[in-house]
């Protein structure tokens, strides 16, 4: 895999790296610990003085606008993993990103000429247009670029005023002139098509986009037109926040034809291929004019994924998840999460969800041998093209963002787009009951004043490097303390610090496990001379006893305790040997290299909550019901668990979320504690970032709901989701969300899960949400039963803090849960907090991340599993020349027949 592209490297290359779940924190010293930003820091200094400089978008810093903590993105992990495991390093696989949180536009020089777009055949927007252009004349004196279109308006040219300033107009034609280099400033008067035409016209470095609101939906344009002037003028002095839009490249591969990509490698300044188009909102391959269904086949980084068998299929950015994807059934994604969605237009299957992957990935969709036609791709709804049998069309996230102005920030300008354009979750409000008055009154109120100084924040994660020129003039602004180093996700591979000499082997409480228990355990013990340990718990297994009562048990116990005779022999020569703990009293930080994980997901869970900091490797073999996470097979576990051992394993990262209560009346610790807080047991002095530390510890008065897996501070690590519901009420629930201490929505329905993508195929999925690989840094926040037409489950970036607390209205409480344990009641005035952890799951894999999570799909699933549609015998000439030749190009590839078996390609 190549390493990942810099700015210096300009050409888009049609194979990115995935990008890293690792992103950063403020300000990191020298022993690793992570510090949070002040106003006495010298880096925050040093921003102050930057945005001050005159002729660099100088000036004082709007009152609107105020340093964060936190950034958009997951905190970097803690990459020790046990006391042996690490993170085999890779120089060649490490970039650097800034956080999203920071990205502020900032001139190089000052901006002269401005590209101004207006919506066509719209009279509305006439008056608007004469009066910016005539303003950026004769008060601004910039030089205004039109299209040549615009001039030949009819009713624009009746304008007295347009006329005074119609020559002063410099004009350019679509197709024919290159604005490459030349535009300072884009402002866009309409709709969202005139953005995605400003996209369409900058194929490569884009100007910033400033646009207006005066379309029809208005989703990616904040501003309003009212008061213009003070916002242009504001925005050119460089007060402004950028959202960079990710666009997708797309290259189209004729049957035969040699591929040009290498060239465009090669030369930075190197113009885009002829067949190559970037998109911003997504790219839509479909069945076009023909009445068969589409039968079109996915790769993901050379790999067969599946087959689609419906209308079509969307592959769109976050930005485009709000768009044809929403209306296909697709989860809505936060444009600061590094991804790509994948949605079937209406698909012949039961099982096709949408499937969210890492930005990083290549995917390639060609039309199957087998279809009855060809397909049709259009590109952001423009430039529709013929897919024949043999053609491919590559898709990739481009280096060249589209840079946003914030009417305010990403997040706020995200959800109020969301209210406003969509309606999302937009119902009427319940009304409380009498009798409950009392206590609305101790509501959110009291939860949302400790916000109000709360405006710094500490964490990121990109894709590719993005090209942050946008323009001859527009820079992002310099932040050395939001910017860290990554490692890409694929090349993370387990190396060990020293031998691993301890494991601990987690089994389910299941008879069918005992057997490859004691193969497993027997085999540890005497041919690797590991110390093994197990839970207290397995030696009080009645089938593994010799000193049960068995005139006391069941006819049918007493059966199968005599079959597992010979087991039960063999376990008991083992039992001096091995080592047990019991779980809420023993601590196993630091004592475990390695785990070992038999039976089905809730086994991984397990070890997930046994320990609340680092987590030992974990290697999972399927002898459960489900099996997603568990995805290695028993029958050579000597020769797996042996290249385990030997330091031969990819490890996929899978983040946790960490989950805080508060309850009403306590005041939570804010400040930096350090490094030998009484937070921290003596074996667990480790560098946390402030946020794992510092959610303040429970009163003695409200200390009942406290449990072994909670740590001092009141909080709790979960691998899957998190669940507020409505429990035994007969009342719908009623429940605020604030994102960094914003209010966002109020859920009533039955409830709400907030996961990982890990957690995306558990609980979530069944609640109607998008599937997310685990190497997305991002959260999934999935309502239960909605009693809302309009709520759809949401992606946003895994740096924010998510605040969920009973609405001051709300007719009952909430109860929680954390992956399905430790449930509590959440009472009026209680707010409970969620984030990333810094400390991940390092799960082994057995092939690697993205032939894992695929095959989990599909496995555990049934992930789009249907019958494949026969091809018509008077297509057969056609199919001929299907997709063997891109199939060709993968050495190592299987493709699967519905029954199963492996087609020789």
């Amino acid at each position: 895999m190549s390493a990942p592209l810099t700015p210096a490297a300009a050409g888009d290359s049609p194979k990115q790296t995935l990008p890293c779940p690792c992103p950063i924190a403020d300000a990191v010293d020298g022993e690793g610990e992570v510090h949070l930003l002040h106003a006495a820091d010298p880096a925050l200094a040093t921003l102050e003085a930057a945005s001050s400089a005159p002729g660099l978008g100088g000036g004082h810093m709007t009152s609107s606008w105020w340093w964060r903590t936190r950034s958009l993105n997951a905190p970097s992990p803690f990459q020790q993993f046990g006391p042996c495991g690490r993170i085999m390093k890779n120089s060649a696989m490490v970039m650097q990103i800034q956080d999203p949180a920071s990205q502020r536009l900032t001139w190089y020089k000052p901006p002269l000429t401005v590209l101004v777009i207006k919506k066509v055949s719209d009279a509305s927007v006439l008056a608007p247009f004469v009066q910016l252009v005539d303003w950026l004349l004769q008060e601004k004196n910039m030089v205004v670029w039109v299209e040549s279109a615009v001039l030949e308006d009819a009713h624009l040219n009746e304008d007295v005023k347009f006329k005074a300033i119609r020559e002063k107009l410099v004009t350019f034609k679509d197709g024919r002139d290159d604005l490459t280099d030349r535009i300072d400033f884009i402002v866009c008067l309409g709709g969202d098509g005139t953005l995605l035409y400003a996209s369409q016209l900058f194929q490569q470095s884009v100007p910033p986009v400033m646009a207006f609101h005066l379309g029809s939906l208005g989703f990616l344009t904040p501003f309003r037109f009212d008061n213009f002037e003070e916002q242009l003028t504001s925005v050119l002095e460089g007060h402004a926040a950028l959202t960079l839009r990710s666009r997708l490249r797309c290259v189209m591969h004729r049957k035969g034809d040699k591929r040009q990509e290498a060239k465009v490698e090669a030369n930075a300044d190197a113009r885009p291929a002829a067949n190559s188009i970037l998109v911003l909102n997504e790219v839509v391959i479909d069945r076009g004019p023909s009445p068969y269904l589409s039968n079109i086949d996915l790769f993901l980084d050379g790999k067969y994924i599946t087959s689609v068998q419906g209308d079509g299929l969307i592959v769109s950015t976050p930005t485009g998840s709000t768009a044809y994807a929403a209306a296909a059934g697709a989860s809505m994604i936060h444009p600061s999460v590094p991804a790509i969605m994948v949605t079937p237009i209406c698909p012949h299957s039961l099982s096709f969800r949408p499937i969210v992957v890492p930005a990083g990935v290549e995917l390639k969709v060609s039309v199957s041998p087998e279809s009855r036609n060809t397909s049709w791709v259009s590109f952001d709804g423009r430039n529709r093209q013929e897919l024949f049998h043999g053609d491919s069309l590559r898709v990739t996230t481009s280096i060249y963002p589209v840079p946003c102005i914030c009417a305010q920030d990403q997040i706020s300008d995200w959800f109020a787009s969301l209210a406003d354009g969509l309606h999302w979750n937009v119902r009427k409000r319940q009304k409380c009951l009498d009798e409950l008055s009392d206590l609305t009154a101790s509501g959110s109120e009291d939860t949302l004043d400790e916000m109000e100084n709360m405006k710094l924040r500490t964490r990121s994660l990109n894709a590719p490097s993005p090209f942050q020129q946008f323009g001859p003039c527009g820079r992002i602004m310099k932040n050395s303390a939001m910017v860290m180093q990554i490692q890409d996700p694929a090349s993370q591979r387990l190396t060990w610090y020293k031998p691993p000499l301890t494991v601990l082997v987690i089994k389910k409480k299941d008879s069918q496990v005992l057997l490859p228990f004691v193969q497993l355990v027997e085999w540890l013990v005497q041919e690797k001379h590991m110390v093994v340990w197990v839970e207290s718990a397995v030696l009080e297994d009645k089938l593994l006893r010799d000193d049960v009562k068995l005139e006391n048990e069941s006819a049918k116990f007493r059966q199968v305790h005599g079959d597992y005779c010979g087991v039960r022999e063999r376990f008991l020569a083992l039992r001096e040997k091995l080592v047990t703990f019991k779980d809420g009293r023993d601590d196993l930080t630091d004592r475990i290299d390695f785990i070992v994980c038999l039976g089905g997901d809730g086994t991984l869970l397990y070890a997930s909550q046994l320990f609340q900091q680092s987590v030992p490797p974990v290697m999972a073999f399927y002898l459960g019901s489900l099996g997603f996470l568990t995805p290695f097979q028993c029958d050579n576990f000597q020769e797996q668990v042996t290249n385990v051992l030997e330091g031969h394993a990819a490890l996929t990262l899978r983040s946790r979320l960490r989950c805080s209560i508060h309850r009403k009346g306590e005041r939570r610790k804010e400040s930096l504690q350090p490094a030998g807080s009484s937070l921290l047991k003596p074996s667990h002095h480790r560098y946390l970032n402030y946020i794992e530390l510092n959610n303040g510890a429970s009163s003695g008065a409200n200390n009942n709901y406290c449990n072994p897996h909670m740590s001092s501070n009141n909080s709790i690590l979960v691998l899957n989701e998190v669940v507020i519901n409505r429990g035994p009420s007969p009342y719908l629930s009623n429940i605020d969300i604030f994102l960094d201490g914003k209010y966002i929505t109020s859920v009533q329905g039955d409830g709400l899960i907030v996961s990982t993508p890990t957690g995306s195929t558990a609980y979530a999925a069944a609640a109607g949400a998008s599937m997310i690989h685990p190497s997305v840094p991002a959260i999934l926040v999935t309502p239960i039963c909605p009693h809302s037409l309009s709520f759809r489950p949401i992606v946003v970036p895994a740096g924010v803090e998510l605040r969920i607390s009973i609405s001051p209205d709300s007719r009952n409480t909430s109860r929680v849960s954390f992956d399905g344990r430790n449930d509590q009641e959440l009472n009026h005035g209680d707010s409970l907090r969620v984030t990333t952890s810094i400390y991940p799951v390092p799960s082994i894999c057995s092939q690697d991340q993205i032939s894992d999570w695929f095959d989990s799909l599909a496995e555990g699933l049934h992930w789009n599993v249907r019958k494949r549609q026969k091809c018509l015998d008077e297509l057969s000439d056609l199919t001929a020349s299907g997709s063997e030749d891109t199939l060709d190009e993968f050495d190592n590839l299987k493709i699967y027949d519905a029954s199963g078996s492996s087609l020789d390609t």
